[in-house]
């Protein structure tokens, strides 16, 4: 297979009709310039200089003819060299970035894409969502760089996780309950109440929350209505299907049928946590580290 080192010396030769002019622009001996010019003659199996006449360099036919394949071909080993660097540097590609639903709400999500942007132009941002089992196991897959997930008791290998945000969790409920006229509520009032709770087939999370919750008011472990995502529990929510412990960004979607109120000594917060692999982009994770 031919190399860029004889390529750039035969453009050079053509170019310059000089085999020490050539040399010089590519910063070699004369020597070398030549030799580089023979070995990529000898990969071709054609002569694409002639070297009868002392007085001028002239190109072959076929030298002719390659040229400007050459030239091309330089300009694009030039455009894979530039992306490899880049790409190592974490300054160009993809950047896979997970998230669950409430770091878009309360605005982790868009700070993070917004400082990315701002100082990597040639980086592609590629954000899905993703509830925290499915990212965690993307991460150890290699098919998430980043995730932004509910706390875990561990990770995957070759991750690392780093506290970004807490907020305050609400009782989300439906007007027409009979507690919602309160301007605030004790964990005592919500015994006897059902839960409906997103991300049911999880044993950790929300659901250890709500425990702690149980166990602040004195009341058993209440019953619970499982669902997939918090936009649907707030809709059965508002349909009086029971309540719902929310991160208080839910509550920036305005929806209809439903109040959003505080547990007065209760002071238990949903936080969001970064995993990024060990090889995630460099500059990309840089630049989102530094804007938290």
């Amino acid at each position: 297979m031919i190399d860029g080192e004889g390529l750039a010396a035969f453009v050079a030769i053509a170019e310059q009709r000089s085999f020490s002019r050539a040399a010089d622009t590519l910063g070699i001996a004369q020597s070398v310039a030549s030799k580089r010019l023979r070995r990529l003659e000898d990969q071709l199996g054609t002569q694409l200089v002639d070297r009868t006449v002392r007085t001028a360099i002239r190109l072959t036919r076929e030298g002719d003819i390659f040229l400007p394949q050459a030239i091309e071909a330089l300009a694009r080993l030039d455009r894979v060299e530039r992306m490899g660097r880049s790409l190592g540097r974490g300054s160009s590609g993809p950047l896979r970035i997970g998230f669950v639903f409430s770091a878009a709400m309360n605005g982790t999500l868009g700070r993070i894409l917004t400082a990315v942007r701002a100082g990597l132009p040639d980086i592609e941002l590629a954000p899905r969502l993703m509830e925290t089992p499915e990212q965690l196991a993307a991460l150890d897959s290699c098919r998430l760089d980043i995730g932004l997930m509910r706390p875990r008791p561990s990770y995957p290998e070759d991750c690392r996780a780093i506290d970004i945000h807490s907020e305050e969790l609400m009782v989300c409920l439906s007007t027409g309950h009979a507690l919602a006229a309160a301007s605030a509520l004790r964990p005592d009032q919500l015994a006897g109440q059902c839960f409906i709770v997103p991300q049911f087939h999880e044993q950790v999370g929300l659901i250890d929350s709500i425990r702690r919750l149980a166990d602040a008011g004195g009341f058993p472990m209440p019953r619970i209505v499982r669902t997939d995502d918090f936009v649907t529990a707030a809709c059965l929510a508002s349909a009086g299907e029971g309540l719902v412990l929310a991160p208080a960004s839910l509550a920036k979607l305005n929806l209809d049928g439903v109040r959003f109120l505080a547990v007065g000594g209760f002071a238990e917060r949903l936080r969001i946590v970064l995993v990024h692999r060990t090889d995630a982009p460099r500059e990309a994770l840089a630049r989102i580290l530094g804007s938290l």
